[in-house]
């Protein structure tokens, strides 16, 4: 373990490249923060998993991270950065060791992570994983926004019984009709679910049309 000095993090249920960074997100500037270097497997694991580490690696890093909060320096309890390669993640977890969010660095500090630590052993974390993580990667954060949008949308719609308006939602994203409200539904999901973005920006217009 090393620990790593000044840099900025942004933690999230994924970890967000820098410049998908919002204005009103909650970015912390760290003073000093552990860092450990870990297999590719494990990397992996953290980035694209819900997880939980065992309590004796939260003894490790309990309360060595630190940040600037309005003048003053303020220790949070259970963070640390993992690295492997060149992929560099910072990472938070609650007092029974969920991992809670997840922070991808500026590009020059995670370089500097990768310098700077590049001499650490792996460091072996036990942990149990959860579940897998929904996210793709593939999709920025303003995409992946509006997949879920449209998702709790046609969810909305045919959760409310109506014997028509699924089906014609479905009509005006494929130009064809189905008489099952179910299969309206279900395949309208499909294609969101798949990032299907001619259906995704079809289901956009036409929402924006039906909520004039």
């Amino acid at each position: 373990m090393k620990n790593t000095f000044d840099i900025l993090v942004n933690f999230k249920k994924y970890a967000y490249e820098f410049y998908e960074w919002e204005k009103d997100d909650d970015i912390k500037h760290v003073k000093t923060i552990p860092t450990f270097r870990v297999s590719l497997g494990c990397l992996r694991d953290f980035m694209n998993c819900n997880l939980v580490v065992e309590k004796s690696f939260l003894d490790v890093i309990r309360g060595k991270t630190e940040v600037f909060c309005k003048g003053i320096i303020k220790v949070l309890d259970y963070c640390c950065i993992l690295f492997c390669g060149e992929k560099v993640v910072a990472v938070v977890f609650d007092n029974d060791g969920n991992l809670i969010g997840k922070s991808n660095l500026l590009f020059d500090e995670a370089d500097d992570v990768v310098l700077s630590c590049n001499d650490l052993t792996e460091t072996k974390i036990n942990y149990k994983i959860i579940s897998k993580t929904s996210h793709n990667y593939n999709c920025t954060r303003k995409e992946s926004k509006k997949i879920n949008y449209l998702l709790n949308y046609v969810n909305d719609i045919y959760g409310n019984n109506s014997d028509y308006e699924i089906r014609y939602v479905y009509f005006e994203c494929f130009n064809k009709m189905l008489e099952n409200n179910e299969e309206a539904y279900l395949e309208l999901k499909k294609q969101i679910e798949n990032y299907n973005f001619d259906i995704i920006e079809k289901l956009t217009a036409l929402i924006k049309v039906l909520k004039k």
